[in-house]
């Protein structure tokens, strides 16, 4: 089986983290409370497709800083490829700009980790940044 290549953000901003909760009609991780993350499209860059991600789900307008982590999903079934993020000075708005999570929040590393459900790989990740 070949392994799908995807993107997390890890976007913090005044010691909190960016996490959606995935929409329940989703087929991957529905209602799981996750960062921020997507596929790369062909002859996309990890850099581009983060960058891509975060805008077309959050409407966030954010740089690649650099890719700190690669693990397996939870299932195995891709490879996450995890970036640093930064706000760009017009960043905006962090909003629900599609249909992929029904909520956006900003937590702390202490309310992360009471989210349910989530996967504690990424929160083992999330939070070693």
């Amino acid at each position: 089986m070949t392994k799908i290549d995807a993107v997390v953000a890890i976007l913090r901003q005044s010691g909190r983290y960016l996490v959606g909760k995935r929409s329940l009609h989703r087929p991957a991780a529905p209602g799981y409370w996750c960062p921020i993350s997507g596929r790369l499209e062909p002859g996309e860059t990890q850099a581009d497709a983060v960058v891509r991600e975060v805008w077309e789900e959050t409407g966030l307008r954010v740089r690649a800083s650099r890719k700190v982590a690669q693990s397996d999903t939870h299932d195995g079934s891709a490879i996450l490829h995890w970036w640093l993020v930064e706000l760009n000075d017009d960043a905006g708005e962090a909003r629900l700009a599609n249909d992929e999570h029904s909520e956006l929040r900003w937590v702390t590393p202490e309310e992360l980790q009471r989210l349910e459900p989530t996967f504690v790989e990424d929160i083992a990740i999330l939070l070693s940044w």
